[in-house]
């Protein structure tokens, strides 16, 4: 009896083992992971107007594809000019100009510099000049880490203006960083051919000049600085310093100094001042430019 009652034991006992699940052993591995972290380098909002003609410096970061500005630049620059004996002369720029995403990471500019002199006393070349201004901006590398983003950017005067003469162009190189704070450093390096005689290539030479006078090559660089005013990031501050050589001297000096401002959804609105530090005819003693953007699409 005994034997049999250990034998039924032993067989439910077997059973119940039988119907129980394995046992899985878990092992946890510990994984590393490697993050790389990106930036685009793009502001809060749309007030984004580096780049001539308000601003010397210039940041690595093309409008959007698809996206048209129109903008309307005005400039009021007094410097010490030689046609004039050395006096002081104002002059006041008009330039109206579209730019265009013509896909990403690539940006269009067309404008036409109107010259209006000063109250129409400066003469057929400079008055009214309607010279046209062409520009292409690349941003062939984003932000990666400590690398900044990088572009290039080419422009053209095409002499299309009464009494012009020559093309000019120009390549620069543009570095722009942005930080956890908001701000933004750009680096901007630059060459530049200087073969007409036209001022807008180099506003302070004597009108009447000659094509071949001076340096026909003209060099620069600008370090420049922007970061929020406020919490939304609507309004930024913006400062840059420009070093570059002029036709007739080894170089000159620039600050600018000034704010952008995203007045609504579409509409953005910048003001700066320039200030010459050093004290001859190829550099302004002072000036004042203000642009206006409007953007028709998104």
């Amino acid at each position: 009896m005994k034997q049999l009652f250990a034998l039924g034991l032993a067989t439910v006992m077997t059973a119940s083992a039988l119907a129980q699940p394995p046992k899985t052993e878990t092992t946890v591995r510990e994984t590393t992971r490697v993050t790389t972290t990106e930036h685009k380098t793009t502001t809060a909002c749309d007030a984004d107007l580096l780049g001539p003609p308000l601003w010397s410096v210039n940041d690595a970061v093309p409008v959007p594809a698809g996206r048209v500005d129109l903008r309307l630049s005005g400039f009021w620059v007094t410097a010490n000019a030689p046609a004039n004996g050395g006096d002081s002369d104002d002059d006041f720029i008009m330039t109206p100009h579209v730019v265009w995403g013509v896909a990403e990471n690539w940006e269009l500019a067309i404008g036409n510099a109107i010259w209006l002199g000063d109250s129409g006393d400066m003469g057929p070349q400079r008055d009214g000049n309607y010279d046209t201004h062409v520009g292409l901006l690349w941003r062939f590398a984003d932000q990666q880490g400590y690398w900044p983003a990088m572009a290039l950017s080419s422009g053209a005067r095409i002499p299309t203006g009464d009494g012009s003469s020559g093309v000019d162009g120009e390549l620069r190189l543009i570095l722009t960083n942005t930080y956890d704070s908001g701000i933004r450093s750009h680096i901007n390096a630059y060459a530049a051919t200087l073969n007409g005689n036209n001022e807008r290539s180099n506003r302070y030479i004597d009108p009447n000049a000659e094509a071949s006078d001076g340096h026909h090559l003209q060099w620069g660089f600008v370090f420049g600085l922007d970061g929020p005013l406020c919490a939304d990031g609507a309004v930024r501050w913006v400062a840059d310093y420009v070093l570059k050589g002029t036709r007739h001297y080894e170089s000159s000096n620039l600050l600018d100094v000034g704010f952008q401002w995203a007045v609504a959804e579409r509409q953005a609105l910048g003001v700066s001042t320039q200030i010459g530090l050093d004290d001859n005819e190829e550099t302004p003693n002072f000036g004042a430019g203000f642009t206006y953007s409007v953007s028709l699409c998104r």
